[in-house]
């Protein structure tokens, strides 16, 4: 679908940034591989035409951009979105429930002797998992080779998944597909039930 928009993010150090579509909606991401080779305009502000396509991760990026004659003006030219004062409260949802984890964690040790082999396994398979979502992060936005998402399931099924959704906060990564939202959060609870199972029933 054409539309159009003004650019209002650029990272040049990164060679990508945001269009904000003049019709509304979320910013669109843009390559400068998706710009003419013979025009390399970058300027916030700067009106673009571009076909949006969807993105394997499920959102929305430009194509074939052309750069527009509007004159850019102070009335015309969009504000920035504003962050807004309550963006942390957005995140807290998913990181509560590591936060609640923590409380069964301690919970189950008061009742039984956790081995130490858990902070080993939670941690290790944490720090692999944001490696690999800073990984298919990067390959998205280069159009490179992605990593499997049956792989960073099975590392957050192991004990990973911490590490998961802290990816996935700060790297606003994987958190829009609704399929892999629903098979994680299910490795998110089988984990943790079988980290009871294995602890307290065990001893009874």
């Amino acid at each position: 679908m054409r539309r159009e928009g003004r650019l209002v993010e650029w990272f040049a150090d990164r060679g990508f940034g945001f269009i904000a579509p003049d019709d509304g909606g979320p910013n669109v991401f843009l390559h400068i591989r998706a710009l003419p080779k013979n025009d390399k305009r970058l300027e916030i502000g700067q009106a673009y035409a571009f076909d949006a396509v969807l993105s394997p991760d499920g959102r929305e990026r430009a194509d074939n951009v052309v750069p527009l004659d509007k004159p850019v003006t102070p009335q015309t030219e969009p504000e920035k979105p504003k962050r807004s004062r309550w963006r942390l409260l957005e995140h807290l949802p998913p990181f509560l429930v590591i936060v609640a984890f923590a409380g069964i964690f301690a919970s189950v040790s008061m009742v039984t002797d956790v081995s130490s082999n858990w902070y080993i396994i939670y941690g290790e398979a944490s720090f692999a998992c944001l490696v690999g979502y800073w990984i298919d992060k990067n390959a998205a936005i280069q159009k490179n080779w992605r990593v499997s998402e049956t792989i960073l399931l099975l590392i957050g099924l192991v004990g990973g998944w911490p590490g998961a959704i802290v990816a996935q906060e700060v790297f606003r990564h994987k958190t829009r597909k609704g399929t892999f939202r629903y098979l994680f959060w299910m490795t998110v609870a089988i984990n943790m039930a079988a980290f009871v199972q294995i602890n307290v029933f065990k001893s009874l």
